[in-house]
């Protein structure tokens, strides 16, 4: 009955490590849409410059030889207000309707945008086509985008910019300048960058602050990550567990020679069948039910926990032979 126990105990901590990786995606995930997409090395580049954004992206869509990059500028005056440029680079967000953005509209002579589902902006919507006023004049709305629990992205507004576009409204000291991509860890490009755009300093980008000044470390699921060692470690000690009354039985027999060998095989057939069953159809449960992106984290997991599982028996098993 006990085995029987230890075996339930293992199934449910494969559950267990499940939801916590499955948690853990979901922090790691909203915190990335919070972010608009833009991964952790995406720095905010400080510049006095009074250069126009269009003049600016056209200056850097003339400059040879840069690596793929990602520019929003930000209205200091409103964060939720951004205007956007990509260079070989699209970081795609959830859409709730219409589209995201295409290479095209970084070309284009027009202006588009895309608006989360919060956004304080109204849109105007005569026909079938929705617009919203910014800087005076009416952009169309290609797209919303949202996701829930996601506040900053849900809120935001960012409108397409274009080197074949009329000149902005904004100038460089007029908003926080975000670059991400391949640019910010290439020396030469991230210094072509640095050099149009007259940037003074650089720091990472923490979306908490409207200045994105803010180096408070955020949670970013750390906390579970801890959860699934000790879940690992319990198992482990269940194994321990259901190896005691095996190795009991093993040096209370009186066998001898191959009937001895025999009945060893046999009580590592029952240890296995106590822990790899639960592990498998933990596994199965947890693709089946629990929704999971980083299935390489939980598949490493499964991989250590039953590859550990099986040497503790044999070494125990070998102790116990070897002790006789």
């Amino acid at each position: 009955m006990k085995k029987i126990i230890s075996s339930i105990v293992i199934f449910l901590v494969v559950l267990l490590t499940g939801v916590a990786i499955s948690k853990s995606d979901s922090i790691k995930y909203n915190n990335t849409m919070n972010r608009l997409g833009m991964s952790e090395e995406a720095v905010v580049l400080r510049t006095k410059s009074k250069k126009n954004l269009v003049n600016v992206v056209k200056k850097l869509d003339n400059t040879k030889k840069i690596s793929s990059y990602q520019l929003i500028f930000f209205e200091k005056s409103n964060s939720d207000i951004g205007y956007i440029y990509s260079h070989g680079k699209i970081n795609k967000l959830p859409i709730t309707s219409g589209r995201y953005f295409s290479t095209d509209d970084f070309t284009s002579q027009i202006p588009f945008a895309i608006q989360g589902k919060t956004s304080e902006i109204e849109p105007y919507k005569p026909q079938s086509q929705p617009y919203i006023k910014v800087d005076n004049r009416y952009i169309s709305v290609i797209g919303n985008v949202g996701f829930d629990g996601a506040d900053i992205l849900n809120s935001q507004t960012l409108v397409s910019l274009s080197p074949n576009q009329p000149q902005s409204k904004y100038h460089l000291n007029q908003v926080t300048t975000v670059l991400d991509g391949r640019a910010t860890y290439n020396k030469e490009s991230l210094n072509k960058i640095k050099k149009v755009l007259h940037v003074k300093s650089m720091h990472k980008y923490i979306p908490q602050t409207d200045d994105f000044a803010n180096v408070e470390t955020s949670n970013n699921g750390e906390l579970y990550l801890v959860g699934i060692v000790l879940l690992f470690f319990l198992i482990m000690a269940v194994d321990f567990y259901i190896l005691v009354p095996l190795k009991f039985d093993l040096s209370r027999s009186n066998l001898t020679g191959d009937l001895k060998n025999n009945y060893r095989n046999g009580l590592m057939i029952r240890y296995l069948i106590y822990t790899l069953v639960p592990f498998a159809a933990g596994f199965a449960a947890v693709n089946w039910k629990i929704a999971i992106i980083s299935h390489s984290t939980f598949n490493l997991f499964m991989i250590i926990s039953i590859l550990t599982t099986m040497l503790i028996g044999l070494s125990q098993i070998f102790f116990v032979k070897r002790s006789e």
